[in-house]
């Protein structure tokens, strides 16, 4: 009986390759991204010193320091701060700083090293100090229990009652301060955007002082460091505002 032999050509039937039993898999749904916060830049563009808190007559130069802070209004209690800010600088009475006259790392421009994010509108305090060990005499009147310390980022600006003068302290200085003002910030469509800003920063109450006139036998004289309502001076800033994006 004869055997049928295969062809050495022909090709045993491949195995076949299993199906996978999953669809194709379809593009995953990107989740959408939340929106990036509002954030404020503030920026200086100069500050106008009509009185430095000199207590004596004629121009003297005095070191002073210009605090900012930005508060959530609707913050829990001792959270309320967002960003602060300190700038030191020199000024005599009816003398102008612009901002491009400060060293670049202490220019505030801007201030808080950038935007700062804004859970909603914010409040913009600004306070006015007088370095006391480098500026002027002691000044009367002044509690040392009121020295809240040394300045680490964030400190109480907001005194109680309002016409109650802070003094603080940065590395070794004392500083009191000589004015204040608060603007409040709208986080909405129409302050979108770049503005210019003045704030009017007015004492809160008279402050009296000691001052040396410059070779005077009589040392010490009685003067005025600061004067209740008066101008002290004027911030001018730069504000931009950007929107959830």
């Amino acid at each position: 009986m004869k055997t049928r032999r295969h062809s050495p050509s022909a090709k045993s039937p491949s195995p076949l390759s299993k199906k996978s039993s999953s669809s194709p898999s379809s593009p995953r749904a990107k989740k959408p991204s939340s929106p990036s916060p509002p954030t404020l830049t503030v920026s200086l563009v100069s500050i106008e010193v009509r009185h430095n808190g000199w207590p004596g007559e004629g121009v003297k130069a005095t070191d002073m320091s210009l605090v900012l802070q930005l508060e959530d209004p609707a913050a829990a209690a001792g959270n309320a701060a967002l960003a602060s800010a300190h700038l030191p600088f020199a000024a005599s009475s009816g003398q102008t700083v612009p901002a491009q006259d400060l060293p670049p790392d202490l220019n505030g421009v801007p201030f808080f090293g950038g935007p700062v994010k804004l859970p909603s509108h914010v409040n913009l305090h600004a306070r006015l100090f007088v370095e006391r060990t480098n500026a002027v005499g002691p000044i009367l009147g002044a509690a040392l229990n009121t020295v809240i310390g040394e300045f680490v980022g964030r400190i109480p600006l907001l005194a109680a009652p309002v016409r109650e003068v802070l003094h603080i302290q940065i590395g070794k200085v004392i500083a009191t301060e000589l004015a204040r003002a608060t603007a409040i910030v709208p986080v909405e469509t129409s302050f979108k955007g770049t503005h210019p800003v003045t704030l009017a920063l007015v004492a809160p109450r008279t402050i009296p002082g000691l001052y040396a006139p410059p070779g005077s036998p009589e040392g010490y004289k009685k003067g005025v460091v600061a004067t209740e309502g008066d101008l002290v001076a004027l911030l001018h800033l730069t504000l931009t505002l950007t929107l959830r994006g």
